[in-house]
Parts: C-alpha cells; structure tokens; sequence
C-alpha cells in the first residue's frame, strides 16, 4: 500500500502545474460567467473544466499500471492494454476540452472582428 501512495504523490507533483493552471483557468470563467458572460464565457469553462479533469486522470496512471500487474497478477501485455485504453480515454476528454477552447475563442473573436484590429 505504502507503495502506491509514493506512486500517486509522483503522479500528483508531476500534474500540479496544470492541475493549478486548469484550476486557475475554471475560478477565472466563473467569475466571467457570473458577470454576464456570453456563449464564449460557457464554452471556455466547458474547455477548462474538461483539461482539468484529464490533468486529474493523469495522477492514477502509474499506479494503475503497478496494481494492475502486481495486485492483480495481469500479464504485462495485458496491462499495457487496458493502459493504452486508459491513455485513450484521457486523450479523448483532452482533445474535446481543446475543441471547446478553440470554440470558444472562435465565437469570441467572430463576434466583434473589427474592434480587435482597431486601435
């Protein structure tokens, strides 16, 4: 057990730059939102909220891969599987908060092209 809390301290100090950037990012759009915020405002803290979640999902991934094999005595050809089927997942709720991101500053700057250039 004490094994894999070291392996979920590691997972947890090599995620916190971006979990607190995420965090950051998800206080800072609510505060937009509760201002008055527009379409943009929603999308952004879907965007946010969903990179928080895969910086979360990232924290488990080397003890998953210990208790996987150790605990549950899985061929490592197995575990790699059921791993890179975790990784994807991870991938998948990355690549949609991207999305939303983009989205969102797509709509923002849509919106009012001609105030961006002007000086």
């Amino acid at each position: 057990m004490e094994v894999y809390t070291h392996v979920l301290l590691g997972g947890l100090v090599s995620s916190a730059p971006s979990l607190v950037g995420w965090i950051v990012a998800v206080v800072l759009v609510t505060i937009m939102l509760r201002r008055g915020g527009s379409r943009a405002e929603r999308f952004l803290l879907i965007g946010a909220s969903l990179m928080l979640v895969q910086s979360l999902a990232a924290v488990p991934t080397s003890a998953l891969g210990n208790w996987l094999m150790i605990d549950k005595g899985m061929p490592s050809v197995k575990a790699a599987f059921v791993l890179s089927i975790y990784g994807l997942i991870r991938g998948c709720i990355g690549l949609g908060g991207i999305i939303c991101l983009v989205y969102a500053y797509w709509v923002r700057f849509k919106k009012k092209p001609d105030s961006i250039l002007k000086v």
